[in-house]
């Protein structure tokens, strides 16, 4: 019996190629979008969950959002430590970058030297020493616990071993600095990419600390633990040891598990993912995979005439209606089957494209489960989209059929045109979100930041006491002559990233202002350099040597500041260009700063960020690290400059690895994860305006045959080929349009949502509403009249020649 049924199947599809062909590709495309998104959410919601305890443990989160910031992932550990008495906490694990070490204990030196030669580890934390309790680390020689509890030993990942010993077991080598040396104790395997843990380099946190260390916290509790409670204690516990606007601030706690979809601030170790970029590709998918299983309903439909015969002689011979069904659901499991085959073909060409879009590393496993996986869909899909047809065709009547009635009720038609207009409302919404966010990331990407982001290079993370010299900078002085180079500063401050530093200034009027205050740190030239917009006043220049910071023996520094026209409105300026040549001093009262300009407000950070009230001085950069920012000439060859200043760094501060890139690079990296859905979203519009149209095209066949006989009488009757076009099309247009515009409302407001998570954002304009309904229009005009141009233009008497 299934034999005759595959039988059958292969001789319809031989009669009806196209038909086959149109539901074939549909649900292959379909398909490959699917188990492609499947991947992706499968490897996005694996992360961290290879952790012991995974689901119990937390990350202890600041939230600055009182003072106009954001949540960050930084917190004191002083408070976590305090929290192990508690009922509901087992333990408390604590890491922080080894560049940041100095604000808490002695510095730790990073630049080592191995075999005469200079090298700088990498991804450098200092960790407590219960890291096995919390991180899921394969140890593959040596004794881990040695390194994080005793001073001057390291322990390393495989890369890393091989990058500076050139093997794997480097354990007991040594590493030279120029007050000591590092001895290798371990050897761990390299960090899978599906965790947020970022780190090549491990070492001890220090017996001695001038402070609590500020860093990475994180808390495993019972199994039974209310986090809620906890949270109340730590920020009641914060908020008794604090003073003034401190006590403002808050804690969260952040799930292990659900990190990599709240990694987007500014502290993190790794650039985290986004739920919505996810929840967008599944929404696409299943999108896609609904209008490939209309297009399948609906062509079957539209072709039941050509099998009413068929199904008449088989009623006739004895078929019951349950071995209908059965024939006509082979079919469609037939046809789903090979789809699948194709789709796992499209989905291994396509991984290599799909990883660099994604930046993941997704790999098509032919795992049992994974095969389970995708017959369970595919026979889910067969079986849904082919029951109707099944059902429909199968109730065909013997007697009306075999006497020439092939009328085939209402019910078809109005199913005809509900799926039909549901995918042009599918169409129309993809449209308009397409178009939505290619403007939304325009206006960030054009937004007025109050710097200059093209044609300027970053050299990040380099020693702040060795840059920040005023006098004989031999650093500054040959990046500046650098053929293409116009100038040159120094920035504590990534601008695309967040504010590290503060300034609070006693105003002349006696105004203390409150609240988050950013001070960014630079060299002479900062205006040109960065492009800030001067209003009033003038740059940094080494022509004025006051401009530098100085301290007197009294321990009073002065220095020159840049203010932005809101600081100094806050202060009460209605005209902030009357502030310029007057003296400040700063709250702490250990500076003054004299006011030489005025410059336009810049925005740190990513368009999610508030804009706050900036200044800028010259060299009073706290921080170990800062960066060298080059103005690039216009159209000059930046591959090159930015080669050719790396061989200077590399040389002047003998260090082997240098960070440099484009700021304008650094602000797309800010908002990667936007980019990413608007490239999604272009994507799956255009397979879904192209699955639409396939479907069109084959109901659009059908139709035009039906009425070919029409067509020829209306022609000898003088109707022009227009006319039949129009004809042949109204139908498909009204329907199409009417989906579109039902769909309008439903996308108007989920466009809406998305947009407020921006503080600057377009306008949902009516144009793109109806450019969109328009496009989907013309689309399917377009589609119906490439087959209704060749039945108009079909002689007449090639098809009345029988009647």
């Amino acid at each position: 019996m299934i034999f005759n049924y595959f039988k059958t199947a292969l001789r319809s599809i031989k009669q009806d190629t196209q038909h086959f062909m149109l539901n074939l590709l549909g649900f292959s495309i379909g398909l490959a979008a699917a188990i492609m998104v499947a991947l992706f959410a499968a490897y996005e919601l694996s992360y961290d969950s290879q952790h012991p305890n995974a689901d119990r443990v937390y990350r202890v989160h600041t939230d600055y959002r009182p003072w106009g910031l954001q949540m960050i992932a930084a917190s004191d550990s002083d408070l976590a430590l305090e929290m192990l008495s508690h009922t509901q906490v087992e333990g408390a694990l604590i890491l922080t970058e080894a560049q940041s070490l100095s604000y808490f204990a002695e510095p730790m030196i990073l630049d080592v030297t191995i075999k005469g030669e200079t090298a700088r580890l990498s991804n450098v934390l200092v960790a407590s020493s219960n890291l096995l309790d919390f991180i899921n680390l394969e140890v593959l020689f040596g004794d881990l616990n040695k390194a994080l509890t005793r001073p001057g030993q390291l322990a390393i990942s495989q890369a890393e071993s091989i990058r500076l010993f050139g093997n794997e077991n480097s354990v007991g080598q040594t590493l030279s600095y120029e007050q000591g040396r590092y001895e290798i104790a371990a050897v761990f395997a390299d960090l899978p990419d599906n965790t947020h843990f970022v780190f090549d380099t491990l070492a001890a946190i220090p017996k001695v600390l001038n402070s609590p260390i500020r860093g990475y916290v994180y808390l495993r509790l019972t199994e039974d633990a209310d986090p809620d409670l906890i949270v109340a204690d730590m920020v009641e516990n914060m908020r008794e040891k604090s003073t003034g606007r401190h006590k403002q601030l808050g804690l969260t706690l952040n799930k292990l598990q659900d990190l990599h979809f709240n990694s987007s601030g500014p502290f993190e170790m790794k650039q985290g993912g986004s739920s919505l970029v996810m929840q967008v590709c599944i929404a696409l998918t299943v999108l896609l995979l609904l209008i490939a299983s209309v297009n399948f309903i609906n062509l079957n439909i539209a072709g039941a005439a050509k099998r009413a015969k068929e199904v008449g002689v088989r009623k006739a011979l004895g078929a019951s209606k349950p071995q209908l069904i059965s024939q006509f659901l082979t079919e469609s499991m037939f046809v789903v089957m090979i789809a699948a085959l194709i789709a796992l073909v499209l989905v291994e060409l396509m991984i290599p494209s799909a990883n660099q879009l994604l930046e993941r590393s997704l790999s098509l496993s032919f795992s049992p489960l994974f095969l389970v996986l995708v017959a369970v869909v595919v026979i889910l899909i067969g079986l849904l989209s082919g029951l109707y047809p099944a059902l429909f065709i199968s109730s065909f009547s013997a007697k009306r059929v075999l006497s020439g009635d092939l009328q085939r009720g209402k019910t078809a038609i109005w199913v005809r045109k509900l799926t039909l207009g549901l995918q042009g409302g599918l169409s129309v919404a993809l449209i308009v979100a397409a178009i939505v966010v290619y403007k939304q990331m325009a206006l960030i990407g054009d937004l007025p930041v109050g710097y200059s982001k093209t044609d300027r290079v970053i050299i990040k993370n380099l020693p702040t006491e060795a840059i920040y010299q005023a006098d004989d900078n031999r650093l500054m002085s040959q990046l500046k002559v650098l053929d293409g180079v116009e100038q040159v500063t120094q920035s504590n401050t990534l601008l695309t990233h967040d504010m590290t530093s503060e300034l609070f200034l006693v105003w002349p009027n006696g105004e203390r202002l409150r609240g988050t205050q950013p001070s960014i740190s630079t060299g002479f030239h900062a205006v040109e350099t960065l492009g800030f917009e001067l209003v009033a006043g003038r740059d940094f220049s080494p022509q004025y040597a006051s401009d530098w910071m100085a301290t007197d023996e009294q321990g009073i520094s002065s220095f020159s500041v840049l203010l932005s026209e809101s600081l100094a409105k806050q202060a009460g300026y209605a005209n902030p260009a009357e502030l310029v040549g007057q003296t400040l001093a700063t709250q702490s009262g250990r500076g003054k700063a004299k006011v030489v300009g005025i410059i336009k407000d810049v925005k740190i950070g990513s368009a999610r960020q508030q804009q706050l009230p900036v200044s800028v001085n010259v060299a009073s950069a706290q921080d170990p690290l800062a960066s060298i920012v080059i103005k690039v000439s216009p159209g000059a060859n930046k591959a090159r400059i930015m080669e050719e200043a790396q061989r200077i760094v590399i040389r002047e501060l003998a260090i082997t690895e240098v960070d440099i890139s484009l700021i304008e690079d650094d602000y797309k990296r800010a908002h990667i994860n936007e980019h990413r859905m608007q490239q999604l979203v272009v994507i799956f519009s255009g397979l879904a305006v192209i699955l639409t149209c396939m479907g069109i095209l084959g109901l659009a066949s059908f139709a035009t045959i039906r009425r070919q006989k029409e067509v020829a009488v209306r022609k000898v009757l003088g109707a022009s080929r227009i006319s039949i076009v129009n004809l042949l099309s109204k139908e498909f247009l009204a329907i199409v349009g009417i989906g579109g515009l039902i769909a309008i409302p439903l996308v108007y407001w989920l466009m809406g949502d998305w947009l407020n998570n921006f503080n600057e954002r377009i306008d949902q304009a009516i144009w793109i509403y109806g450019v969109a309904t328009l496009s989907v229009v013309a689309i399917t005009w377009l589609t119906v009249a490439s087959l209704a141009f060749k039945a108009a233009n079909t002689r007449p008497s090639l098809i009345l020649r029988y009647e």
